[in-house]
């Protein structure tokens, strides 16, 4: 539901959330006047008194205009939202009853709660940027700014994320994210910026499946926004909606088909459902039930899919060595898992599975061999190239890979 009489829309475009700092321009800086607060109050006083004999817009106005004013004479930011609050009411009146009577000009008091929003907003954004290299950035009084610019105009989404920006500063990450779901219950529609901060939180803060949730309700509206199908690939591997994140990362990967980290994510998330049903079939063959002639061609192709997805990382970085390393524990890892079957499984299929582990050792050998000559130092190099060595009947290699560690 929409609160405010005043909408602040397109002001500023934010690029990312946590970087950087957008500022606003404001050709009418807001100024109070030479009152003191008694005097202020004095007069908010006589008002009331009218107001109750007479209610006309030109009176609440001129109400929102001296609480305003108010509000400003109180150094600390904390100390003004409920003046602001009654501030809004008492503008919002006004618009009502100039709107009923066309008695008085109604642009006046949405002109004010623009300026009185600017002045909040601005001061905000000016202590992120001033206090961005001071030892102890005042967080704290910038997100109250914000604060106030949000009574001021509740459907403001700028100034919920740069709140919430404030607060992920001053690692408050729980205040955060209480800002963004104002923000939703404040705005008709929130921009997918700014679903796109509340879902990273609930990330960062290990709420995976309400992240998933912000996510896909931001994903109709986000044009293929490459970060935000980013953050929800990462919430479903965080959720271990494994699945769902491989049709995801296949997405991305069509747009970004040179982008290592989606080929990693997708292969690791292959990797895990091949992992997921090859325990299926480890524990039904525990349970004394027999080998299905397709669980392992299942498992397989999820395999092959992985393997193709490193192939892919290594053919556009061939000299990567952590790209080498990855597809050399990539093929030990699955042999390791095999073996796990070789005791359960019947005598016909031990075959199959005993030429699945030497294929994927032997695939791992020259990979290994590479990173030996490029870090000889790294003993976890050896002891996986020892183990395939072994395992494979190559005694010599063997004991030489055992004699560097």
């Amino acid at each position: 539901m929409i609160h405010s009489i005043t909408r602040i829309t397109s002001l500023v475009l934010v690029f990312g959330f946590f970087i950087g700092c957008s500022t606003l321009s404001s050709t009418n800086k807001k100024k109070s006047q030479e009152l003191t607060e008694a005097q202020l109050q004095k007069q908010l006083d006589s008002l009331n008194t009218l107001l109750s004999q007479e209610p006309s817009p030109k009176l609440f106005y001129k109400k929102g205009l001296f609480l305003t004013e108010l509000a400003l004479k109180k150094e600390n930011p904390r100390q003004r939202p409920s003046i602001y609050r009654n501030a809004r009411q008492a503008l919002n009146k006004s618009v009502e009853l100039s709107n009923a009577s066309n008695s008085f000009n109604d642009k006046k008091a949405q002109e004010l709660l623009k300026v009185t929003w600017s002045h909040e907003h601005n001061q905000g954004v000016r202590i992120l940027q001033q206090d961005s290299t001071l030892a102890n950035p005042d967080y704290e009084r910038a997100a109250a700014h914000f604060n106030n610019a949000t009574i001021v105009i509740p459907d403001s989404s700028i100034s919920y994320e740069m709140e919430a920006r404030a607060y992920y500063k001053n690692q408050q990450n729980e205040r955060a994210i209480s800002a963004l779901v104002d923000a939703k219950q404040n705005i008709e529609q929130a921009p997918v910026s700014l679903l796109e901060q509340l879902a990273f939180l609930y990330l960062e803060t290990e709420q995976a499946q309400k992240a998933i949730a912000i996510y896909e309700e931001a994903e109709p509206f986000s044009n293929q926004n490459l970060n935000l199908l980013h953050g929800l690939s990462n919430a479903y591997i965080t959720a271990g909606q494994h699945q769902k994140a491989v049709e995801l990362l296949q997405s991305l990967i069509e747009s970004k088909p040179k982008n290592i980290i989606y080929r990693q994510s997708l292969a690791t998330e292959l990797y895990f459902i091949a992992d997921q049903k090859l325990e299926s079939v480890v524990s039904a063959l525990q349970n004394g039930e027999t080998l299905e002639e397709t669980a392992l061609e299942t498992v397989d192709s999820l395999l092959n899919r992985a393997e193709n997805q490193y192939q892919q990382i290594l053919n556009d970085s061939p000299d990567n060595p952590e790209v080498q390393r990855g597809l050399a524990l990539f093929y030990q890892n699955n042999a390791a898992k095999y073996q796990q079957l070789l005791p359960l499984v019947e005598e016909q299929d031990e075959q199959l599975i005993k030429d699945n582990i030497e294929q994927l050792l032997s695939s791992s050998i020259p990979l290994l061999e590479q990173l030996a000559g490029q870090q000889p130092d790294d003993e976890q190099i050896w002891k996986s190239l020892y183990r395939a060595y072994s395992y494979l009947g190559m005694q010599e290699k063997a004991d030489n890979a055992q004699s560097n560690f």
